[in-house]
């Protein structure tokens, strides 16, 4: 239910494994270190990366970045009628509130990393608890959000080493030599193609056709999964330096 970063590019870990080689031929296991407050890995890369941020908004901004509300329409090809999408989301802290609804369905999820819930509004009328398995799921999703990858890369820089490709426009981000996320950058070096990992290993990969800019910080607003089963438009895109509840208020946790 992430539908501001949607998974839905599988990839085998075998041919995860063939992409990273021909796509990053350059790397290894014996990674480059780069300064103490800043991105380890070979210069060009982790200028690049730095690059990459001075034109997202820079990283004090997106380090700031503490929770964030989206409203977005969604498509898709399965369903008659598109429906709405909001998210309340902490940033540094996992607090996730998102509420989806059209003439047909009507459901709202609230999950942290110790309880979550789904509450449905519509003809099911009914409320069901996640159990801890299902809570994991939310908390991987949560980690490998763009906005908060974003705002752990641009807050702890030296926890990741980059590495890029030989044209330039691809960042692989690793943390202790595990992989987790690479953007390829456009011209304006927005990253407009967006990988992560799935929990047993396969590669999920988002396009971001839509930009704007909200408090400082460039962001995408509308795009796809690679394989186009939905598309999303942005409508409100409102971040804070505030924690989720400071922000928005207790009403939006409220499963009545």
């Amino acid at each position: 239910m992430n539908t501001s970063d949607p998974k839905s590019l599988i990839i085998s870990p075998m041919l995860y494994l063939i992409i990273c080689l021909l796509v990053i031929p350059f790397y290894s296991c014996k990674h480059q270190a780069g300064s103490d407050n800043g991105f380890k890995g070979d210069k060009e890369a982790v200028q690049l990366a730095n690059r990459m941020f001075e034109a997202i908004g820079g990283k004090e901004a997106w380090c700031e970045l503490k929770s964030l509300y989206i409203k977005a329409t969604h498509e898709e090809p399965q369903l008659y009628l598109p429906y709405k999408s909001e998210i309340w989301r902490g940033i540094d802290r996992f607090e996730l509130v998102i509420e989806q609804q059209n003439d047909s369905f009507h459901v709202k999820a609230v999950v942290n990393d110790t309880a979550g819930a789904i509450r449905y509004y519509d003809q099911r009328d009914t409320v069901r608890v996640f159990n801890q398995d299902q809570i994991n799921e939310w908390v991987f999703d949560h980690k490998h959000n763009i906005y908060v990858l974003l705002h752990d890369l641009a807050c702890s820089p030296a926890d990741y080493t980059v590495e890029s490709d030989n044209n330039k426009s691809m960042l692989v981000f690793f943390k202790d030599s595990v992989y987790q996320t690479s953007f390829e950058l456009d011209s304006l070096l927005r990253p407009h193609l967006f990988y992560v990992p799935n929990p047993d290993g396969s590669v999920a990969g988002s396009r971001f056709t839509h930009w704007s800019t909200h408090g400082g910080l460039v962001h995408s607003a509308g795009g796809h999964p690679l394989d186009s089963n939905f598309i999303y438009l942005t409508e409100i895109w409102q971040p804070s330096n505030k924690a989720l509840r400071e922000t928005f208020g207790e009403e939006v946790f409220i499963l009545d």
